[in-house]
């Protein structure tokens, strides 16, 4: 990672992607919260034995409390719908004309390799969503874990990643741009997903409010 920032010349993208990222600080605490609260409820340290003799015991009879149920839910729509579909992908269609305008490919690769580490978080945290709903006591208690883990992965790494961003993939990206290209990326990011990201900011809210954390004030709601 270069130690100073490229030189950011303030395109449209780059405004519209770090004021994204200001709703993904929230998800991020969101997710932070959601991970404390059900490694408090089902910590790995209470795993059942392994011992054969003691099979039949299983594992503790949890359940997630509804407020953070319901929190959960909300996590998992905004990271398939808005996270991946809206966020991530119009961030790779820059990466992409911004090859095409220059820039190696190497320099964004990171990217994409960290997108699709999370895409996998996010796959297992859905997985353990399912079993959470659906599942019996003993697979609940373990899908809770897995869910939890899986969250603590994604934040942890996102946060880096945000940050990388906004300091040196888009002034680097920027550098092999002109007003032209500039208004095609902020013009095709527009066509991820919904004209209009309220949907999401209120999601978000609603996830803040049924955690008890705070609600900033909202950004403006138009891409």
């Amino acid at each position: 990672m270069a130690t100073t920032d490229p030189v950011d010349k303030g395109w449209q993208f780059e405004a519209l992607f770090e004021h994204e990222h200001l709703l993904g600080e929230r998800i991020f605490t969101c997710g932070d919260e959601i991970a404390k609260r059900l490694e408090a409820l089902a910590p790995a340290s209470a795993a059942p034995p392994l011992d054969e003799t003691a099979w039949g015991d299983g594992a503790p009879d949890v359940t997630v409390p509804p407020k953070v149920q319901q929190a959960m839910q909300y996590l998992i729509h905004l990271l398939d719908h808005f996270a991946d579909q809206v966020h991530l992908l119009a961030e790779e269609t820059m990466l992409e004309i911004a090859v095409a305008c220059g820039m190696p490919a190497a320099d964004g690769r990171w990217v994409k390799n960290q997108h699709d580490q999370a895409r996998a978080y996010w796959g297992c945290m859905n997985v353990a969503w399912q079993r959470i709903l659906t599942g019996d006591k003993d697979d609940r208690w373990f899908a809770i874990v897995d869910f939890y883990k899986s969250t603590q992965a994604f934040v942890f790494l996102f946060k880096y990643h945000a940050i990388r961003e906004n300091h040196w993939m888009y002034p680097t990206a920027g550098q092999y741009f002109d007003s032209v290209q500039d208004a095609e990326v902020f013009n095709l990011a527009s066509h991820f997903g919904p004209a209009d990201i309220t949907p999401f900011i209120w999601m978000v809210g609603q996830m803040e409010q049924l955690l008890g954390l705070p609600t900033p004030p909202d950004p403006p709601a138009s891409k």
